[in-house]
């Protein structure tokens, strides 16, 4: 908890975040909440697999609430993309962000015509 606060505060100090997003950030993370018994024990993850028919393989592990610290860095994209509504852009990901917590399960299964093969689920 201390690496993710100090990494925090450095983002605030070289001028990535604002005061109010670092502590909006800490709070999603859960830096400041009292310690809790977790009922499940785990973290609502997406995962991302890809097989390809030729052995080649990609997994991925993204926690959900990553989506949390997109949000908090659109700010700094606004110079190198100003004909884009980062306002609509943060709406949207808090959408995604709460149907992604209610969402378990198959999310895509693609198989191509090669036979290669993707799958993103939620877990």
């Amino acid at each position: 908890m201390r690496d993710e606060l100090l990494r925090i505060m450095n983002l605030v100090k070289d001028g990535k975040l604002t005061p109010e997003q670092a502590l909006e950030l800490a709070e999603t993370m859960g830096l400041f909440s009292e310690p809790k018994q977790q009922t499940t024990g785990k973290k609502k993850m997406l995962y991302i697999q890809v097989r390809g028919n030729d052995g080649d393989k990609v997994d991925m592990k993204i926690p959900v609430g990553l989506a949390q610290i997109l949000k908090l860095s659109l700010p700094a994209l606004q110079e190198k993309v100003p004909n884009v509504d980062l306002n609509l852009l943060s709406e949207q990901l808090d959408e995604a962000m709460k149907n992604l917590s209610e969402i378990e399960g198959d999310v895509l299964n693609v198989t191509g015509s090669d036979g290669t093969t993707v799958r993103i689920f939620i877990d």
